[in-house]
């Protein structure tokens, strides 16, 4: 009877006795050994579920032998067990022992070098007297526990001071339901901040434990340790919950609360213990709370690549409409795999790369690419642990969209996060709720690459030293106001003669040069077309260009934002500047645009104000330029003698018959806004390198297209 005992005690798939079996004998072995001869060793293997994934379970279970053999050759005439799933004991002689634990980590690496497997140790020698093998268990899985998830790690000795961990571990799970039922789970509110604008675009909400018989429990012990007991989801659910009533309690506290917008953070394993969909959806239609009003935080340390239910569940979370952030990106080993695989609205930066921003010059290069990268996969970003105006303007600077840390608020409780954001001359205000959109739009510009102007798809993107700003105006000049300039961009200031944004800001309002004048009608043309467009300008001895597009439209304060990239082409020229500018200048006063056009079937725009589009960019021949200048500009009934008197094939004929050495013909001619004018168009004709070449000018009448003496055609005379 004792032998069939025996052997219904040993585990099936390795032949290591049982949990029940070990406990019975390390008993008697305790009762003989002298102080300190005996030692207990608790192993963990790690990744064993990725293992499984790719074995399978019965590839799992030959791995799980591999082990158990391992130990045996290893530990011969100690005691051995698995205790559950990928956890094994030990009780062995101390002898050797560090020796012998490294020898079972390196077999067990060895055995699959492709999926690198680690297996951790904890080491308990118990002193005389303590007989209590439970509390020998939890002692040498606590010292196994230390090292997990230190890669140069592989064992851990049990220390006196890890026995009040446990204490604190058992505390946890016992008073956990009672912690729930007298709120003593406090939910506390830090700001999340528009970088931009340096508002306040939400709140991440986080739990703090106020224990009445341990004070303030850490985060980071709790919940490890409520993961660990598998009620995770009943906190954060609970966590929900209170938000959502705090959304209630918020709307008495003044303007501005009701924009709020909270974060709440989900475990991976919320999504393995419950349906966290349902009932995350459940608690917001009970409160009335829209989607919009609450984001979701994964940590990145809960995602790996091959977890289908959790894809599947975040991309259901985004189909209903909630927005789905990852959090600590950068703390874990996979970051840019599951940036691959998942779709998330919100990176957020972990805090450790701004930890040493001030002496490690690689933190601000890392960030910097780490905010390229996501704008270009479609993501936008979020840098936690923003401490000082330096870290903070380095943000702005490179367009990483918000920001989270001291420097604009700790954590704190409702009621004094509400007297501080929401009171009269409060430092921060709230982003409207209505205006997100926009400004998610106007930050989600890429201010790295080198075509910021063109949506991300269209471009390449390396990262940019092109003068950059991206202004905002509304119905009228003094709405005009910048939201972002890049350095490139003051530089550029100071080629023109202009010191301040303020100072450009002044000067454009007031409206009084032709420069500010041609800005303002190239915004409007850039926000009824939604294309890039471009003009050409002089200002302060200086000849320059600026292409500019629509960004996105404020509903709430009827503005519209643009992003701008100018160049001042005197720069590039310097010898040639002075000159230059004084010969365009007085071209620029006559002509409203000039192009090139070449018997070789070429043509290039020299010249462009704000009024019409260069139609060179979209088509670079001759022929095509010109039929597609007069669909869009020639009025219908003059399009036919406007590319009769373009044709350049008899240029020779027609210099002989009028006796002259250019050409003039009056056509009426619509401007981007729609507007009809008559204008005069003079065609220069001149050889170049024995090519025949034209020079196309284009002029206004003076007054609008009321001279009836003036009639439309070619003029022969």
């Amino acid at each position: 009877m004792k032998e069939f005992i025996r052997k219904n005690q040993k585990d099936e798939v390795t032949g290591l006795f049982n949990m029940m079996y070990f406990m019975e004998d390390a008993h008697y072995l305790l009762c003989d050994a002298a102080d300190g001869n005996l030692a207990f060793l608790y192993f963990d293997i790690e990744n064993f579920k990725e293992y499984n994934l790719k074995y399978g379970f019965q590839g799992g279970n030959k791995f799980l032998r591999r082990v158990a053999g391992i130990l045996q050759d290893t530990f011969p005439d100690g005691i051995l067990a698995r205790l559950n799933d990928d956890h094994f004991m030990a009780a062995v002689k101390n002898q050797n022992i560090e020796q012998r634990m490294e020898y079972v980590r390196k077999s067990v690496y060895d055995f699959d070098q492709n999926m690198a497997m680690e297996i951790k140790v904890g080491l308990y020698v118990p002193a005389a007297g303590i007989q209590d093998i439970a509390l020998i268990l939890d002692r040498a899985k606590l010292a196994c526990e230390s090292v997990k998830g230190i890669y140069d790690k592989g064992w851990g000795v049990f220390d006196a001071s890890f026995e009040e961990k446990l204490r604190l571990k058992n505390y946890i799970v016992s008073n956990f339901y009672r912690a729930l039922e007298h709120h003593d789970i406090e939910i506390w509110y830090q700001p999340e901040i528009r970088t931009m604008t340096r508002q306040v675009i939400g709140f991440e909400a986080l739990a703090r434990w106020n224990s009445p018989e341990h004070g303030m429990i850490p985060p980071n012990i709790f919940i490890d340790v409520l993961e660990s007991a598998h009620l995770i989801h009943k906190l954060d659910l609970y966590v929900i919950r209170e938000v959502c009533e705090d959304f209630r309690r918020v709307r008495e506290h003044g303007q501005g609360w009701q924009e709020a917008r909270i974060s709440v953070n989900l475990s991976r394993l919320d999504f393995q213990l419950t349906d966290i969909f349902a009932n995350v959806e459940h608690i917001r239609q009970e409160y009335k709370v829209g989607c919009d009003r609450l984001r979701l935080e994964v940590t990145e340390s809960a995602l790996t690549m091959d977890d289908s239910n959790l894809m599947e569940q975040i991309a259901r979370f985004r189909a209903a409409g909630y927005e789905v952030w990852m959090d600590d990106f950068g703390s874990g080993y996979s970051s840019l795999n599951t940036l691959k695989e998942y779709d998330f609205d919100m990176i957020k930066l972990d805090m450790r790369f701004l930890r040493d921003f001030g002496t490690n010059r690689k933190s601000g290069i890392i960030i910097q690419s780490l905010v390229d990268m996501a704008k270009k996969i479609g993501m936008h970003t979020l840098a936690e642990g923003v401490e000082t105006e330096e870290q903070y303007e380095f943000l702005k600077l490179i367009g990483c969209e918000a920001c989270q840390g001291y420097l604009f608020g700790k954590p704190q409780p409702l009621a004094p996060a509400a007297n501080a954001y929401a009171k009269q001359g409060a430092t921060l205000t709230f982003e409207p709720l209505k205006s997100s959109e926009y400004y998610q739009q106007v930050s989600g510009i890429n201010v790295l690459s080198s075509f910021p102007l063109r949506r991300e798809e269209e471009s390449a993107g390396c990262i940019s030293q092109l003068p950059l700003a991206i202004v905002e105006q509304g119905l009228s000049r003094d709405t005009f106001r910048y939201l972002y300039a890049n350095h490139s961009y003051f530089d550029y200031l100071k080629s023109i003669g202009m010191d301040t944004l303020e100072a450009v800001v002044t000067r454009y309002q007031s409206g009084q040069e032709h420069m500010d004048r041609m800005m303002e009608r190239l915004l409007v043309r850039c926000c009824q077309s939604g294309e890039e467009e471009s003009a050409d300008f002089s200002i302060n001895g200086n000849l320059g260009t600026v292409r500019c597009r629509h960004i996105a439209t404020d509903p709430v304060r009827d503005v519209h934002a643009y992003v701008v990239a100018p160049a001042n082409l005197s720069a590039q020229r310097p010898h040639e500047g002075i000159d230059m500018h004084a010969a365009f200048w007085h071209i620029m006063g006559i002509f409203t645009r000039i192009d090139f056009l070449s018997s070789t079937g070429r043509a290039e725009n020299i010249y462009i104000d704000e009024t019409q589009n260069r139609i060179t960019t979209e088509d670079e021949s001759v022929r095509g330029s010109l039929e597609l200048y007069a669909e869009r500009y020639i009025v219908p009934e003059e399009r036919g003698a406007f590319l009769q008197f373009y044709d350049l094939k008899d240029l020779a004929k027609r210099r002989e018959q009028v006796k002259r050495d250019h050409f003039t013909a009056f056509f009426h001619s619509r401007n981007d806004a729609g507007e009809v004018r008559l204008k005069i168009y003079l065609l220069i004709p001149f050889q170049l390198g024995g090519v025949d070449c034209c020079l196309s000018c284009v002029r206004d009448m003076d007054g609008v297209s009321t001279l009836e003496q003036v009639r439309t055609g070619e003029v022969m005379d």
